[in-house]
């Protein structure tokens, strides 16, 4: 997110009288951490700060302290406030930053009203509100996230989201109806601006013959996009994906597409984004024989799609597995594809020289394929599905979209969890719940001013018979050198949890807590390429 002047200037000023640059940074009394307690501070495409939210030691026996600090690119402290909370009656469930305004979002046992407290980029309050008269649903969803305020890197996906719109405000989800294993009927989308003045309310239709359910995926140039499930009935195996996207002032739909526009297409959506440069919205996804079951059958391959900004059909490129790929697509790329995994797209960029980088990792669920099956289509005798995610790709494609390239990165399969209320999801829709809860071990995508250079960081979970598991950082750059290299740190520590952010450019940004010690270190590790 892109930050005013005035945090930033306070940054340059500290950061130029300070002799040495901090680099790192040691915490103690923090209670609990999890990965969306720190936000990246951006001035263009470079991290030029960091936002921490945390929950710190007991102020007294009768208030809480949660702490917002913020430091500079080099991690030397500009400035922080501590709030203060009646002990034990609230709860932090999500914390956002639009670029202009910090918001909290707590959850008060007490009055059982949701509250968001708002911060200006010195950390000076701008406003707080208060939402009671909660339903069944938004408490279902409520003590669930809360639920999980112990759990060290815990976050609850598309539950009680408070959604950052840069420089102008937040979308708060709210949910109608309960469904079998906590299947939502509806949805509420509320817009605030940074006063917390709500502007608009879009919600599902009391008359729809559907249920749905929303994911917002990326707030972009003036725009808000979103996916959207909808089936007949909670109970349907059957789950219609499409795409949405809203003006940001006014929640006006411009356009609410399915992603499947024939009866003769079988698709799984994982991504959609907008491209400012030609101006386009793009979805993405894999394609099955219209008879095969995703999880069951193998994909056919990887689609693009690509819309007007009035929602006009531009065109479809299907890239086939044994057709327009075979040919760039590595031997170890074949064997996984064989091995059942499909591809979850984690990022799109293009680059100044006009080409387009696809960046995806592996998953697949696994077990017996009749549990697989059972439990896709929601049995309640079928015991939770698991899965696994795995490699990662990258496929590169020339200005006209022909596909020149594809690289593999092999990685060591990590252990995921479906809930129940997740199995009846298509594919792309499982791989967005992974995204959401943050099981994928891609962390981000950094990229330079120019567009020129891409750093693609992601973990793997080194497994050697005989040895302790390590944790290895993993870097492939690209760009317009036509190159792709790829760097290994090793990032293993006793650590209680770690988290990977985005950093000045050359370095990336890892946190280590020790929950016993109620310790948290910050430090700036060094790329090498």
């Amino acid at each position: 997110m892109l930050v005013k002047n005035t945090l930033l200037a306070a940054a340059v000023t500290l950061a130029a009288s300070a002799a040495l640059h901090a680099q790192t940074q040691t915490l103690d009394g923090v209670a609990s951490v999890r990965r969306s307690a720190i936000e990246p501070v951006y001035a263009g495409n470079e991290v030029k700060g960091y936002v921490m939210y945390s929950r710190g030691d007991k102020a007294d026996k009768k208030n809480d302290n949660f702490l917002l600090d913020f430091y500079d690119q080099d991690l030397t402290k500009v400035s922080s406030i501590t709030m203060q909370k009646p002990a034990g009656k609230y709860f932090l469930l999500r914390n956002a930053f639009n670029g202009s305004a910090f918001a909290m979002y707590y959850y008060n046992m007490k009055d059982k009203t949701l509250e968001i407290e708002t911060y200006d980029t010195g950390l000076k309050k701008i406003a707080t509100k208060a939402i009671g008269d909660l339903n069944k649903a938004d408490l279902y969803m409520t003590y669930q996230a809360f639920g999980t305020q112990g759990i060290e890197g815990t976050d609850t996906g598309q539950n009680m989201t408070l959604f950052p719109v840069p420089n102008y405000g937040f979308v708060r989800n709210s949910f109608e109806g309960m469904g079998a294993n906590g299947t939502m009927k509806g949805f509420n989308l509320q817009m605030y601006d940074d006063k917390l003045t709500p502007r608009w309310r879009l919600s599902t239709d009391p008359k729809s013959k559907f249920v749905e359910s929303v994911n917002l995926t990326q707030a972009v140039d003036k725009y808000i996009l979103a996916t959207i499930q909808r089936r007949t009935s909670t109970a349907s195996k059957k789950i219609d994906a499409y795409i949405v996207a809203l003006e940001v002032t006014t929640g006006k739909k411009l356009f609410d597409l399915p992603v499947e526009n024939s009866a003769t297409e079988q698709l799984s959506l994982t991504s959609f984004t907008f491209d400012p440069l030609k101006r386009e919205f793009i979805a993405m996804g894999e394609f099955y024989k219209l008879n095969d079951k995703p999880f069951v059958n193998k994909s056919q391959g990887f689609f693009i799609k690509r819309y007007s900004e009035d929602g006009k059909l531009l065109g479809v490129k299907n890239y086939g597995w044994h057709n327009e790929v075979a040919a760039a697509l590595p031997a170890e790329a074949r064997q996984s594809l064989e091995d059942g995994f499909v591809n979850y797209t984690q990022s799109v960029v293009r680059g100044s020289n006009g080409k387009t980088y696809i960046v995806a990792e592996q998953y697949k669920v696994v077990g017996d394929g009749l549990g697989i099956a059972l439990s896709l289509l929601g049995s309640s005798t079928a015991s939770f599905a698991k899965g696994q995610v795995a490699n990662l790709l990258v496929f590169a494609l020339d200005p006209n979209d022909k596909l020149t390239d594809v690289k593999f990165y092999a990685k060591d399969a990590s252990k995921v969890v479906i809930p129940q209320y997740e199995s009846l999801s298509g594919t792309g829709m499982l791989g967005s719940y992974f995204k959401r809860s943050g099981q994928f071990d891609y962390q981000f995508i950094q990229k330079n001013d120019a567009n020129s250079q891409f750093n693609v960081v992601y973990i793997n979970y080194d497994k050697e018979k005989g040895e302790a598991t390590k944790k290895i950082i993993g870097n492939v750059a690209f760009g317009d050198n036509g190159q792709f290299k790829l760097d290994k740190i090793d990032g293993t520590s006793n650590a209680t949890t770690s988290f990977l952010y985005p950093a000045k450019p050359g370095y990336v940004m890892l946190v280590d807590y020790l929950k016993k010690e109620k310790k948290m270190g910050m430090k700036l590790v060094k790329l090498n390429i």
